[in-house]
């Protein structure tokens, strides 16, 4: 592709391959169609949500990348430059207008001004580069992607500035069965976990970048039903419906020190509700019993016998409920164990101050 009409600007090298070329220009294309298609009124938006903002237009090219990709928080690796984007590569939002609000006389003009290696500022032109894959996020210009793609462009003049993402081997996708359903989770570097709430969209690109699809569940990651139960106790962003990653170490040794068999009574148990007014009974019996005991002549041994009876009995239902004679998981024991050990850990797992 030639750059001729933008002599003082290069080409970004992006160095990725062609299969994961193919898959981001296929993931641009399928963006352009969405906002296309959310523009044919509310039938259109319909059809088109969760990939477009409804009546607040199209969505950002920011917001759109992290409702498709986990693991997708912004981090800078570089320094911003001047270049040229591949128009192909780029995603963008027709917010303010697009190519059918000029007059189609002055379109010629308006690309060559949009071309002019000036435009290539912050102000003018600022866009995010995922460098890793080969993707260009519009931020300021989000507005002539579409332009410089019906008029047939292939590089845009920006300040472009490079972003990471979690290299392929650090990544793994399982692909997991639950409730009569296939789920995909995203795990890093096998602690961290993230749901694939588009597979139809994030499934293509994360193959030809390179990362691994697992259809067995390790043994030693928290079971299936437990990981689910945690994301679904997570709040989720507004806009992405993505929660902040599970941290699954950080499960596992929840549950394990929820399930940890302790010593207790029977009044430690919280499904257990053991009256007061019980206990209040059996100490009155068995000092009555004992009063009347020490009343009781020694010529009636029968009536001895059962007020002694009657008093262990009284004495026995008082005391039991009060000795750890069992061994229970702490769950059951103290409900709110979990919490005053982990709570702090688990908010800042969810990115929550």
């Amino acid at each position: 592709m030639s750059a001729t009409p933008y002599s003082q600007l290069q080409p970004v090298a992006d160095n990725i391959s062609p299969k994961l070329r193919d898959e981001i220009q296929q993931l641009v294309d399928a963006k352009y169609e969405v906002d296309e298609l959310a523009r044919h009124g509310i039938a259109g938006r319909r059809l088109t949500t969760p990939f477009h903002d409804g009546a607040y237009g199209p969505r950002l090219g920011t917001d759109f990348f992290q409702t498709i990709l986990p693991f997708s928080a912004f981090e800078m690796c570089g320094n911003a430059f001047n270049a040229l984007v591949p128009v192909s590569q780029t995603i963008g939002a027709s917010c303010s207008w697009t190519t059918r609000s000029v007059a189609e006389a002055e379109r010629p003009a308006l690309l060559a001004w949009l071309q002019d290696p000036a435009r290539a500022t912050p102000d003018d032109a600022d866009y995010m580069w995922v460098k890793p894959l080969g993707l260009f996020l519009a931020h300021e210009g989000k507005n002539r992607v579409g332009f410089f793609r019906d008029m047939d462009a292939q590089w845009i003049p920006a300040r472009v500035t490079p972003y990471d993402y979690p290299a392929a081997d650090r990544l793994a996708i399982y692909r997991v069965q639950r409730k009569h359903q296939t789920v995909y989770w995203l795990v890093l570097d096998g602690q961290l976990l993230e749901p694939i709430n588009h597979p139809d969209w994030a499934m293509p690109v994360l193959r030809a970048y390179g990362v691994r699809e697992h259809h067995q569940w390790p043994h030693n990651f928290p079971t299936v039903d437990l990981a689910a139960a945690a994301l679904a106790s997570r709040l989720v962003h507004p806009v992405t419906g993505r929660p902040a990653p599970l941290d699954l170490d950080l499960i596992r040794e929840k549950e394990a020190y929820e399930s940890e068999e302790i010593s207790c009574s029977l009044l430690d148990i919280e499904p257990i509700r053991i009256p007061w007014d019980f206990l209040g009974a059996m100490a009155c019996i068995s000092i009555g019993a004992i009063v009347l005991l020490g009343i009781l002549p020694e010529e009636w041994p029968n009536l001895r016998i059962v007020t002694g009876f009657v008093a262990g009995i009284g004495m026995g239902g008082m005391l039991t409920p009060l000795c750890k004679l069992f061994r229970l998981p702490r769950r059951l024991v103290d409900r709110y164990a979990s919490l005053r050990k982990f709570s702090s850990r688990e908010r800042k797992a969810a990115g929550i101050r």
